[in-house]
């Protein structure tokens, strides 16, 4: 029986806690487009470890999908730890979720959850924290990622770790897209192989780092509009720097050699889709 299951035959479809907040059990808790597919591609474990967990929605989901038998819910703030403990209450979540006022994984013993979920975060504070406790991001064998921005330093940062991206979604909600990826344990460091072996194996590599490689080798539509729309608005960018460049060519030649190199990058993408 799943854990969920249990709940619904305690509880009922809905009761109150001790203090008369109302408690629903068997309701699921309600997610954005971005973390339900969080939500998705966290597999079964035995303890799942949300960092940044801010209202703990996601360990709430995954205990009530009965995918974990146990959650950890860290922030480093108080405050959202207040409302995390909030809507535990209100899900009889409260013996099955630990709360714990953390930097990023300092509060996490090595070993101590088999699944860890980062997301509401750029990728370059989730990279520090990824590499700043290594011993306890390693103890993990799943990591289930999130980045907000920079998501090529995050799978380069994976990659240093001893990690491979077995899945990967691109969400597009509220007008951005946001990548979600799954990340597993890699004994095996094989020789990298571009995508598009015609190309300098340096910008293949940026390009898989940035886009993801597991996107970028099924052809993912949701990528492909993204990189038409965001080449579309390099080059028009481009072209304003170099008109700029025209009277002060000394200027803006900085600029304008890293959108070049950019949209370098981006064909590089492109040309998996035949672009």
């Amino acid at each position: 029986m799943k854990y969920l299951d249990m709940y619904t035959e305690t509880y009922g479809e809905r009761t109150v806690t001790e203090d008369g907040q109302p408690r629903t059990a068997a309701k699921k808790v309600p997610l954005s487009r971005r973390l339900e597919a969080i939500v998705d591609l966290a597999e079964s474990g035995n303890v799942v470890c949300d960092v940044g967990c801010d209202h703990a929605h996601v360990p709430i989901r995954l205990l009530q999908e009965g995918r974990f038998r146990s959650a950890i819910g860290m922030d480093v703030l108080p405050g959202p730890l207040g409302k995390a403990a909030g809507n535990l209450k209100r899900y009889g979540m409260e013996d099955r979720v630990a709360l714990r006022q953390s930097d990023g994984l300092d509060m996490l013993v090595p070993g101590e959850a088999d699944t860890i979920v980062i997301t509401g975060m750029g990728g370059t504070l989730m990279r520090e924290i990824l590499l700043r406790e290594p011993a306890v991001t390693r103890s993990a064998g799943t990591l289930v990622l999130g980045p907000q921005s920079d998501p090529g330093l995050v799978r380069s940062a994976l990659r240093s770790l001893g990690f491979r991206i077995a899945e990967e979604k691109l969400v597009f909600e509220d007008g951005k897209y946001y990548p979600v990826l799954r990340a597993v344990r890699s004994e095996n460091s094989s020789e990298y192989i571009p995508l598009t072996p015609d190309l300098p194996a340096g910008v293949c590599r940026e390009a898989e780092d940035l886009f993801g490689p597991v996107l970028l080798r099924r052809r993912d539509p949701v990528l492909l509009e993204y990189l038409v729309r965001k080449t579309a608005s390099l080059k028009r960018v481009y072209r304003s720097v170099c008109r700029a460049a025209e009277e002060q060519p000394e200027a803006h030649s900085a600029r304008r050699a890293e959108i070049e190199h950019s949209l370098a990058v981006y064909s590089a993408g492109l040309r998996v889709y035949g672009r």
